[in-house]
């Protein structure tokens, strides 16, 4: 099973550029999360935590330099859960290039045995 978040558009201090550090900018985050097998009936994973996490970082203020870091992050909370048995994170910067939707990055990962 795979749970989706999509496209969860925060403000972030993010960036290592000086006008990226003077205020926050849009950042949009997507998510599949891959669920390990084995659930017992009626257990779920929920995305709520995660979004819940995202949005509170976004509230904090605080200033991370690089999308990879903020993805980084996304992986580590992420992995507290041992029900998840990987993912893909998505972190978008939309507001850089005119010229394009969004830069950032995509990366997967699966949990370490």
């Amino acid at each position: 099973m795979t749970i989706r978040i999509d496209r969860l558009t925060l403000p972030m201090r993010i960036g290592v550029l000086d006008f990226e550090r003077e205020a926050p900018q849009t950042v949009i985050i997507s998510i599949d999360i891959a669920v390990g097998a084995g659930l017992a009936a009626g257990e779920y994973v929920s995305y709520a935590p995660v979004v819940e996490h995202l949005i509170a970082l976004s509230e904090s203020g605080r200033h991370i330099d690089l999308v990879e870091e903020l993805a980084d992050e996304i992986f580590a909370f992420l992995f507290t859960d041992a029900r998840i048995a990987g993912a893909t994170v998505t972190v978008m910067k939309p507001d850089i290039f005119a010229q394009a939707e969004g830069v950032g990055v995509t990366i997967e990962r699966v949990r370490a045995h």
